[in-house]
């Protein structure tokens, strides 16, 4: 199997499809938002967090299957039957915490039972993306362009016409992953010429304590709202997080601009390439975060005007999102560059102390803290110790706090294990997005006068947008040589592209 992977180049097309579905994401945020009162809006995200929990298992083949098909390894159709199999133990765990959980939070089981249908699409879009981010990641990019439409035109009757709430929300969302699944498994014909071998399962379960122990972070890393919510015995305290936390997730679309670093990590080392992408990844989350902070209260109230009160959480997060961009380039790199895997001598001992272990470990330790703290203030927002929003900020800081320290700790790692190339152009990405902040918040009173419709509000912050972008890298170009020298290659190298596809017209012509 022959796939060259041109690391920019797919960071590009992955990021371009997630700048799109920003706008997506963002429309079916308002749909749901303006659709769903905050405490519903809350036990939707913790429906999610709860389905998720079920998805565990599947981390025992996903795992492997990433890092085989990166090195060349045809295992698609064995990796996808596993996972569907493996989605009747995921229905059965969702089912039993479907019915220990829903009482605590004073909710009816009708939700949780109707949500039942995501588990088995999710398993398979679990087993597609770990294919897709082995293979080629832009795979998974033109799939979103195309699920994302899909998810809204599902959304608006739902939720409009047919007016069904939360369960509007789950069959849109079902929507969604079948087509993006559907979608992926057709561009990923070259690694499904495999046959089914069932004995792949025995061979991965060898080593499960690699994969058991990442994923069991993984779902750490989602179970914010859940435990938010068992601890505020309510999903209104998690309401009011969630939307400026959506909000602030789109600051960290910018970290696909660095997806193909682990897979070109696991073909082969390359000394300079994690600095080169930590650097192309800030070139857009820099200003994105800052874009965001200027404009928060405005986001906020396009989603619905009570969850401006969240705007300070929104400001902390977004900043946090920028942090947590970092730590995953330093999760590429080390385990990217890990090899422990193919080892074959005291394969188990050496695995146990690679920077696999390490990274999943590291994240493991971040997750239990911060969760412990979420968890209390949970009970702080349930004995009224302070308003809803302020707790919540609270609850921002927390994240951002603990997440500068987790990424100290993986940059000491990083620095033992290799030498961090970084030029001065972050500083002038710093620099550039203070300038294109301090515009915004100039210009946000006159173009976002008091009195518009929401359609009329939208475009307006829509257009703040593009004038900020435009301050952005106009202020860039001035300033930063190896930017200019950048978009000089880009165009470039589209320039001699667009000739190479002429010349063979040319010469058809000719003859």
């Amino acid at each position: 199997m022959t796939n060259t992977l041109r690391p920019r180049r797919t960071g590009l097309i992955v990021f371009t499809s997630r700048v799109i579905s920003i706008f997506t994401g963002l429309l079916f945020l308002i749909m749901v938002t303006r659709s769903l009162m905050p405490t519903q809006f809350g036990l939707w995200e913790f429906l999610i967090d709860v389905i998720m929990f079920s998805t565990f298992p599947a981390g025992l083949f996903t795992y492997w299957a990433t890092r085989e098909v990166a090195r060349g390894a045809i295992i698609g159709r064995t990796t996808q039957s596993l996972c569907l199999m493996m989605s009747l133990a995921g229905v059965i765990l969702y089912l039993l915490l479907s019915f220990g959980v829903h009482s605590i939070i004073e909710s009816t089981l009708a939700p949780f039972v109707a949500a039942v249908i995501l588990v088995p699409l999710i398993y398979w879009s679990l087993a597609t993306q770990a294919l897709v981010l082995g293979h080629n990641p832009a795979i998974g990019a033109y799939s979103l362009m195309i699920s994302e439409p899909a998810k809204l035109l599902a959304a608006f009757p739902l939720l409009y016409s047919f007016k069904l709430g939360i369960n509007g929300v789950i069959l849109s969302i079902a929507v969604s992953y079948f087509v993006q699944s559907a979608s992926s498994t057709v561009q990923l014909r070259d690694v499904r010429k495999d046959r089914i071998d069932l004995g792949k399962a025995r061979e991965w379960l060898k080593d499960y304590h690699v994969p058991v122990v990442y994923t069991f972070t993984y779902v750490l890393s989602i179970a914010d709202t859940f435990v938010a919510s068992i601890g505020a015995e309510g999903t209104t305290f998690a309401g009011f997080y969630q939307a400026a936390f959506q909000v602030a997730t789109l600051v960290s679309y910018s970290t696909f601009l660095s997806i193909a670093l682990y897979p070109v990590l696991l073909r082969g080392k390359s000394e300079r390439l994690p600095g080169k992408l930590l650097e192309f990844s800030l070139l857009f989350g820099v200003p994105m975060a800052a874009g965001t902070i200027a404009l928060a209260s405005k986001i906020l109230y396009l989603l619905k005007p009570v969850y401006v009160n969240s705007s300070n959480a929104l400001i902390i997060l977004s900043l946090a999102a920028v942090v947590t961009l970092v730590s995953s380039v330093f999760d590429q790199t080390l385990m990217g560059r890990d090899t422990a895997d193919l080892s074959t001598e005291n394969r188990r001992r050496r695995l146990m102390g690679s920077d696999q272990m390490f990274v999943s470990g590291a994240n493991a330790a971040y997750f239990v803290a911060y969760l412990s703290i979420v968890f209390v203030l949970g009970h702080l927002s349930a004995a009224g110790f302070a308003p809803v929003y302020q707790i919540v900020t609270y609850w921002a800081l927390a994240q951002l706090l603990l997440t500068c320290i987790l990424v100290a700790v993986k940059l000491r790692r990083v620095l033992q294990r290799t030498t961090l190339m970084i030029t001065p152009s972050p500083a002038f990405y710093i620099a550039s997005s203070g300038v294109m902040a301090l515009v915004l918040l100039l210009i946000e009173g006159v173009v976002i006068p008091g009195g518009l419709n929401t359609l009329q509000y939208g475009l307006r912050l829509f257009a703040m947008v593009v004038v900020g972008s435009a301050v952005y890298f106009g202020t860039l170009t001035c300033m930063d040589r190896r930017f200019r020298v950048l978009v000089r290659a880009a165009i470039a190298t589209w320039r001699n592209r667009e000739a190479g596809a002429d010349a063979p017209q040319g010469q058809a012509a000719a003859n």
